[in-house]
């Protein structure tokens, strides 16, 4: 595979110099190659991990509702940029590269099927419908559930979030790895801590309007809720992260992001109107 195959075109990077070859298993990845040059600085690696810890702060603690969206949105076109001028990254690498789109869309297409149908069943079931408790949806009619499952959710979650933790973080921390063994592995397993810890306050809703949660005795509802969300969305982001391997685009995670997100909320409103 030649060199522009590779990197999308761009010149190579200065850097630390590393062969070419896979960063773990090829079941993992096995579209990706060793970039040609590992990128040692820290500094924009940091400095991207920063800005995500501030924007989670403001847009869960300080924004209007309405701002929600653009924030977002935003700050991820900002990483994208700073991936590209400071990370040393690619659009391959971002999971950008237009000729991977047609890959992502089938990918993406079929997990969705099956995580709409799994949430349609669930929802239907006796034994886990109580799941579906869930104080949001109740309060929402049909219009705001429309506006919450069609725009809110794709533009105000679902496009930032694999933006900025399949697309930046990893191509930066495999950049910041590439020197060593199992130089994708770490790079993607660093990603999906932080989106599992990205959901710290998120969680703390989660809490106050799940019935099930609200039901644990001593108070145990917020503690359950922080822990459970922040391993079950890390677990998820690497889930997220192998479908974005697999395929090579962001499209596939950002439709199987959506289709969970929007199947739920779809389901928990059905389940209690």
């Amino acid at each position: 595979m030649g060199h522009d195959a590779i990197t999308g075109g761009d010149p190579p990077p200065t850097g630390r110099a590393a062969p070419h070859d896979h960063g773990g298993p090829l079941w993992w990845d096995p579209l990706s190659h060793r970039p040609a040059h590992a990128n040692p600085e820290t500094g924009p690696l940091l400095g991207v991990v920063g800005v995500l810890v501030g924007s989670n702060v403001i847009a869960n603690e300080v924004l209007p509702s309405w701002a929600y969206i653009p924030w977002n949105i935003g700050v991820a076109g900002a990483l994208v940029w700073v991936a590209r001028r400071w990370g040393r990254t690619t659009p391959r690498e971002l999971g950008l590269a237009p000729d991977r789109i047609r890959s992502g869309l089938l990918w993406g297409g079929l997990a969705a099927t099956a995580v709409v149908g799994t949430t349609a069943v669930g929802a239907l079931l006796p034994l886990t419908r109580e799941l579906f408790q869930d104080d949001r949806a109740a309060g929402l009619s049909l219009g705001g559930l429309a506006t919450y499952a069609l725009v809110e959710i794709p533009f105000g979650t679902v496009l930032a979030e694999e933006t900025m933790f399949r697309g930046v973080l990893p191509a930066m921390f495999r950049r910041r790895f590439a020197h060593r063994r199992n130089w994708a592995v770490r790079g993607d397993v660093a990603a999906a801590t932080l989106f599992g810890l990205w959901h710290v306050l998120p969680s703390l809703d989660l809490a106050a309007s799940n019935t099930a949660l609200k039901a644990l005795p001593f108070g145990l509802g917020v503690p359950v809720a922080i822990a459970g969300s922040v391993a079950a969305t890390a677990v998820a982001g690497l889930g997220f992260t192998w479908l974005r391997n697999r395929s090579g685009s962001l499209v596939a995670p950002v439709l199987l992001h959506w289709a969970i997100n929007g199947s739920g909320i779809v389901a928990a409103w059905i389940v209690q109107h």
